[in-house]
Formats: C-alpha cells, sequence, structure tokens
C-alpha cells in the first residue's frame, strides 16, 4: 500500500497543507528574529544567505540582511509580503496628518491603533477581529472621535475599473464602528516598489480618501476571489476623492454628525 502523501508544514498555521512551499525573505537580523518569536513559535528560518546590504522586506531599511527561509502557505506567504509594504502606507497617512490634518483640528490626536504585524494563525482564529488602523482622539475629552482604515495597493485610484475590499475587512470596520461608536474613514494608499538587486523596498506614490457612506453608496457587487476562498466586496472608484480634500471634510465634522443621524450604515449587500 503505497504511503499516504505528506505535505509541509506551514510554520505560521502550525498545520500541513497541500500549497505549504519554501518563501524567501531578505530580511535584518532584527526583523527575522521579529517573525522568529512573534509569527513563527519560535522556528527560525531553515536557511541564512550570505550577507549583504538591501532593503529588509519587513522594516523597509536598507541595511545588512540575508536572504530567510520558511514554510509557508500561500495565504501567509502574502500576507508576509504585505508587512512592509503596508508599514510604508500607514507612516505615509501619519506624515499627511500630522502636516495637514493636525493644524485644522489640532484638538484630535491620531494614533495607530493597529500597526502591521505578522502574527500566529490557527485555523480556528475568527476573521474580522482585527482593530481598526487609526483612531483620532478628543484630546481633552479623552474620547474617539473617528477612525480611519488604511487599505494598500499598487494601482492608484485612477487606474482602477472599480474599488476592492474583501468582506472580512468591510466587517472589521464595521464591527469596530459599533464597539466604538465612531465613524470610520477609508484611505486606500498606492505603494510602489523601489529595487536594490536582489532586495526590494517601497515608497509611497498617493494616497485617496473615502468614508463608509460614500462606501455604501458604490457598492456594486460581492464575487468570491479566484486564489482564495474568500468574498470580495466591489464599489465604484469615484467612491473616493484626492487627499487633498481630506483635511477640510475631517475639519468640518461632517462624518460625525452624519454617523450620529444615520449611525452605520450597509456596506454591502452578499447575494
Amino acid at each position: 500500500m503505497a504511503k499516504a502523501l505528506t505535505y509541509p508544514t506551514c510554520v505560521r498555521h502550525a498545520k500541513s497543507r497541500k500549497d505549504v512551499r519554501l518563501r524567501h525573505y531578505f530580511l535584518c537580523d532584527p526583523c527575522a528574529e521579529l517573525w522568529t518569536k512573534d509569527a513563527f513559535a519560535g522556528n527560525g528560518s531553515l536557511y541564512d544567505g550570505e550577507k549583504i546590504e538591501g532593503y529588509c522586506l519587513l522594516c523597509n531599511q536598507v541595511r545588512v540582511v540575508r536572504l530567510r527561509t520558511w514554510f509557508l502557505c500561500d495565504i501567509c506567504h502574502r500576507v508576509a509580503g504585505a508587512i512592509g509594504r503596508n508599514h510604508v502606507a500607514e507612516l505615509a497617512i501619519v506624515d499627511y496628518w500630522g502636516n495637514h490634518v493636525k493644524p485644522l483640528v489640532p484638538q484630535l490626536e491620531l494614533t495607530r491603533n493597529d500597526i502591521s504585524s505578522l502574527r500566529p494563525r490557527r485555523d480556528t482564529d475568527e476573521s474580522a477581529t482585527a482593530p481598526i488602523d487609526f483612531l483620532a482622539r478628543e484630546t481633552k475629552k479623552h474620547v474617539n472621535v473617528l477612525g480611519i482604515e488604511n487599505k494598500t495597493g499598487r494601482s492608484s485610484i485612477k487606474e482602477m475599473s472599480q474599488f476592492q475590499l474583501d468582506v472580512s475587512d468591510c466587517d472589521t470596520i464595521l464591527n469596530d464602528m459599533l464597539r466604538l461608536r465612531v465613524p470610520a474613514y477609508i484611505i486606500h494608499a498606492q505603494v510602489l516598489e523601489v529595487w536594490r538587486p536582489p532586495t526590494m523596498g517601497y515608497r509611497i506614490a498617493g494616497l485617496w480618501w473615502t468614508d463608509v457612506y460614500k462606501m455604501a453608496e458604490h457598492f456594486k457587487s460581492v464575487k468570491q476571489r479566484r486564489d482564495e476562498q474568500r468574498g470580495a466586496a466591489y464599489f465604484g472608484k469615484k467612491a473616493f476623492a484626492d487627499i487633498s480634500t481630506f483635511p477640510a471634510d475631517v475639519q468640518s465634522m461632517a462624518l460625525v454628525a452624519r454617523f450620529k443621524k444615520e449611525g452605520i450604515p450597509k456596506m454591502y449587500y452578499s447575494s
């Protein structure tokens, strides 16, 4: 009798999976140690390449890095590869708020509520439970006023036919609106690659904004992703505006007033 085929174990899921393969990342020593400790249950890289100077995929700094190798499934590989890109987007939003929004609303302090990081993942974990990415807090009253969810991609809004957002991400936004009783903006950050062969880093190329009500008004459909067993909601790109108009909208507090009047909108409808 032939032996049952055994696939490698995803170091993040801690489960044998058919799509698990050796994955390779250029990381500096501190970032490799961070993944080993925080995401991979102490399992270090299976192979460390020669020391070279280049971009660390995680911290996006030009440092001494090595090629590191782990067994990961397709989903975890995609998530791991996106962390550095998300860091660049988050820092761009923080900088834009400090330079353009803060002068108009000095009473609001923006905090990073869910800094992107690679965490352990198990099949029993609940979806749509991550906190919203940013919170703007009224410093004197010590109350949260609004949230901001960051969505990062390689394309600008202008290049898109529609804007795509995972159903689980929609649920994350709506769940935190319910939990915190605040409205939410969504900022799309266009982040592009920069190259220092054989390594790669990222740079911010553009920002666009919308809010949950505009998203609901421009909802198109829900479709199943081809590459993964999860749904994605599609929205008309006219929901988004250039980031230059964002400071005035925050200053007006129109979103906060609408939330008090209308409550949480239905962002999408499953077919």
